[in-house]
């Protein structure tokens, strides 16, 4: 009977593997994976030579900020910032809100070389209250990493391709910000 227990304790080990790699290296999607098995979403620029990294920190502070984001300047050459972006439904008539997808946004100066990415992706789900307003569900965030059961394992990938492109909205906006930094908000033109 021992042996019996032992030869199938060992054969589940055998065929599963480890889980956490398995499950998240197989599907992740558009997202890169870290060291630390965390998905991220990575993007380098090049830094014009007359920009400084201090302008470009309180360029980007000063937008993050006023989208509500708490940022932290931890170094001369590094910029964190934590904060939320809405989640939109692809299906339906009403595209309503679905949920938020919490991330922390770190930027950092390599000699020149602009590296930010996001990191610490959650899914906030939203549910409905009982007049109908959409409201945060009153779970904990989940992970992105994370893997639901077989049920729902389409619907979980379908919500990781809609808060991928979430956080690439995002991205997107901080490009554009890198981009404006030291130019001016206002252009005289000559008739």
């Amino acid at each position: 009977m021992v042996n019996l227990i032992v030869m199938f304790i060992a054969g589940a080990a055998i065929g599963h593997g480890n889980p956490l790699k398995d499950d998240v290296g197989r599907s992740n999607g558009q997202f890169a994976v870290d060291q630390r098995g965390k998905f991220v979403v990575y993007h380098s620029e090049t830094l014009p030579g007359e920009v400084s990294f201090s302008a470009v920190q309180a360029h980007l502070s000063a937008f993050l900020e006023a989208k509500g984001n708490k940022v932290i300047v931890r170094s001369a050459t590094r910029l964190e910032s934590e904060g939320s972006a809405p989640m939109k439904k692809h299906a339906g008539i009403g595209n309503y809100v679905a949920g938020t997808v919490n991330y922390k946004l770190v930027v950092e100066d390599n000699d020149g070389e602009l590296n930010y990415w996001f990191t610490d992706l959650t899914y906030q789900p939203y549910r409905n209250d009982r007049y109908g307003k959409r409201i945060k569900a009153t779970t904990a965030p989940i992970p992105l990493e994370s893997q639901l059961s077989k049920l729902n394992e389409e619907v979980w990938k379908k919500q990781r391709n809609h808060a991928y492109e979430a956080i690439s909205e995002v991205a997107n906006q901080v490009a554009k910000q890198l981009a404006t930094v030291d130019k001016p908000k206002v252009i005289t033109t000559s008739m």
